[in-house]
């Protein structure tokens, strides 16, 4: 299922020629050094198109003299999908077909069994085959691990796809703490920023990422007046915010709960989904004291949004300690 892992992963290495060079060189292919690329469209739908057929990355390739080129498709697999075994074939018949090239098939996988399934030879036949689509596969066992901070230095673009193809290691963290002392060395402050936000979204695994957080927050912060630094502050100020208003909504949902009103799905949609943060702790405050839904859920009056202190004694005075009946309303 295409996610921000899953599309950075197969997203990277086109725009980055030194990095995709060395992936080719994993495969024993015999290309040399230097090659260029072009990026193609990705669409494989057939016309008229019944449905969609997206392909993840596709490439033409020419070689330094300019001799042989060829389409490379890359695809980025997290988890075994049966449907790629006749999903690739076809792909590969239909660039072959539109581009007249040799097309070759290059499938990422961050786990070894993924790799092992996706490296078997994918046949149509009767008898003899009709049809036979071997994919080439990078994964944990023929990417290499990067240990050593020199060699991530010396090309960091590859020692980031590295890391995302061993993003399940055991020894994440190790890897992790080797790509960010190397990044921490790199004196471009904005391809830094750039780089160490790219190793985020490539990480598919959740604990990886929260190391990485960690590690970015000790080694180094993004730098600001730069687009990719101020993105990545505004992006960390704007995930502190969400984390309050979710949490003041969890806050309203329980004092509800406690309250003994009746929570229906769309009261409970109604809270979860609001994203005003004043807004919230109005209905909060209303909470505590509220009969019925409708009270907490009234629209806001003028006054309703003046600070406490500031506040009219009426608004400021203890409620009535008569016995409540907390009632059930429709929202």
């Amino acid at each position: 299922m295409p996610n921000v892992s899953h599309d950075t992963l197969h997203g990277f290495l086109p725009g980055r020629p030194k990095a995709l060079n060395r992936a080719l060189d994993l495969l024993d292919l015999g290309i040399p050094p230097g090659v260029t690329t072009e990026t193609l469209a990705t669409d494989a739908s057939s016309a008229p198109k019944m449905f969609t057929r997206q392909m993840d990355s596709v490439l033409r390739v020419v070689r330094p003299d300019g001799r042989d080129p060829f389409i490379l498709l890359v695809e980025a697999q997290s988890g075994i999908e049966t449907k790629k075994e006749t999903s690739w074939p076809y792909y590969v018949a239909y660039l072959r077909d539109r581009y007249k090239l040799e097309v070759v098939l290059l499938v990422l996988c961050v786990d070894t069994a993924t790799a092992a399934w996706a490296a078997r030879p994918l046949r149509t036949s009767l008898g003899r085959p009709t049809q036979v689509t071997v994919p080439h596969v990078l994964g944990p066992a023929n990417v290499p691990r990067v240990s050593r901070i020199q060699d991530a230095s010396a090309d960091l673009d590859f020692a980031a796809f590295c890391l995302w193809i061993h993003s399940n290691d055991p020894d994440i963290e190790g890897i992790l703490t080797v790509m960010g002392e190397a990044l921490a060395q790199d004196t471009d402050r904005e391809a830094r920023d750039d780089l160490a936000g790219l190793s985020e979204d490539g990480l598919g695994s959740e604990h990886a990422r929260k190391i990485w957080r960690n590690l970015m927050e000790t080694l180094f912060t993004p730098r600001q007046d730069t687009i990719v630094g101020d993105a990545r502050l505004a992006g960390q100020e704007e995930g502190r915010e969400e984390g309050r208003v979710a949490g003041k909504a969890e806050q309203l949902l329980r004092l509800m709960e406690r309250r003994g009103f009746s929570m229906t799905e769309e009261t409970r949609q109604r809270v979860i989904t609001c994203t005003d943060m004043p807004l919230l702790d109005l209905w909060f405050d209303r909470a505590i004291d509220a009969t019925t839904l409708d009270e907490i859920f009234a629209r806001p009056s003028a006054t309703d949004r003046v600070p406490a202190p500031a506040q009219s004694p009426e608004h400021t005075a203890v409620p009535s300690q008569e016995p409540r009946n907390p009632g059930s309303s429709a929202t």
